[in-house]
């Protein structure tokens, strides 16, 4: 368990002593949840932005580490963790497509058993059925984040007071503009195996002449978390591509998109309205229609180093102003927790 020191609170008024909020994160340790494939995302994202920000102590329940080392249902030694240690915010990240996730009821009786707040994160809610997978759980949790896509579950629920669109979180000790010389010219860090649309932008850019430097994708080409922000802080243009895997409907707004802005790279990425609302395209990045677009656009900007300067400092800028890790959890803990910016301060 993480310190609970307490602080002192400031003002004019006598000082008291207050706490910290506590999390219990309930994710994934590994990628894929596989310990050979390395740690999962869930360390930049969730407990390494929150320890960078310190609003907010926290512990982590490892779903798959714990089932390593239990076989079977954890549902009663995930309600006993949370009876014992006493979190005020259960915060878990409940993946599409993964089945073994604790039910609705779990987190109803670990609410009854502790008195935390819940607050589930869905990331990839792109598609049909978005909705009803949250709208399955919404009576057990306090808020819901919708990390990534946003637009199909906002329109298919009858009641949003529970949700909370938010972007996704960084660690700033990874991503950050070193304010140094960039030796790559466009990269993209990501998996394109499954990627049909990837496959044939980066083809073309190759066929075009332009200098494409592609590694990534942890079940393809896994790269250590500290090389992969390193590649992101040395390129020059940052590429992404925000459709789902194996082409299904809908976009995303990837990690992806803050850690290139973030890093102060040009972010160049498809047209999409998921995107579009944390960043203006044509101020804060470059967007681009299909792949003819983008290997026009990616020349284009190549050959224009001051104004692919200027759209880098501007998403960069914007990027560190409102979407900085301190930011994210100040607004879910605002949300979650009535006392959490008296405690932080």
């Amino acid at each position: 368990m993480y310190s609970r020191a307490p602080i002192r609170e400031r003002g004019k008024k006598a000082e008291a002593l207050v706490s910290k909020p506590r999390i219990l994160f309930v994710t994934g340790k590994w990628c894929n949840y596989n310990p050979e494939s390395g740690p999962s995302t869930a360390q930049q994202n969730y407990y390494g932005s929150l320890a960078q920000s310190g609003a907010a102590d926290f512990d982590c329940f490892f779903i798959d580490e714990h089932l390593l080392q239990n076989p079977g249902p954890y549902d009663e030694a995930l309600i006993e963790h949370c009876r014992r240690t006493s979190p005020d915010i259960v915060y878990a990240t409940l993946t599409r497509g993964v089945d073994f996730y604790p039910a609705p009821d779990v987190f109803a009786a670990i609410r009854k058993a502790s008195g935390a707040r819940i607050v589930l994160m869905f990331p990839d809610t792109f598609g049909p059925g978005s909705a009803g997978r949250c709208e399955k759980y919404s009576p057990a949790a306090d808020l819901i984040l919708l990390q990534d896509s946003y637009t199909d579950v906002l329109s298919n629920i009858a009641d949003g007071a529970k949700y909370l669109p938010v972007w996704t979180p960084q660690d700033p000790n990874l991503f950050f503009d070193p304010g140094a010389p960039r030796d790559i010219n466009i990269s993209f860090l990501g998996s394109i195996a499954r990627y049909t649309d990837r496959k044939i932008g980066i083809g073309m850019l190759a066929e075009a002449g332009i200098d494409i430097f592609h590694r990534g994708g942890q079940d393809e080409d896994p790269i250590s978390l500290d090389d992969y922000a390193d590649l992101m802080r040395r390129s020059k243009i940052a590429l992404n591509f925000s459709r789902p895997v194996f082409d299904e409907p809908g976009h995303q707004c990837k990690g992806r998109v803050f850690e290139a802005t973030l890093s102060g790279a040009m972010l160049l990425e498809q047209a999409n309205d998921e995107t579009e609302r944390w960043m203006t395209a044509g101020k804060h990045y470059i967007a681009f229609e299909d792949e003819r677009d983008l290997v026009e656009k990616a020349g284009y900007y190549l050959e224009h180093e001051d104004e692919r300067q200027a759209i880098a400092e501007a998403g960069h800028k914007h990027a560190a102003a409102y979407y900085s890790a301190e930011k994210y959890w100040r607004a879910v803990l605002d949300r979650a927790h009535p006392n959490a910016q008296e405690a932080a301060q």
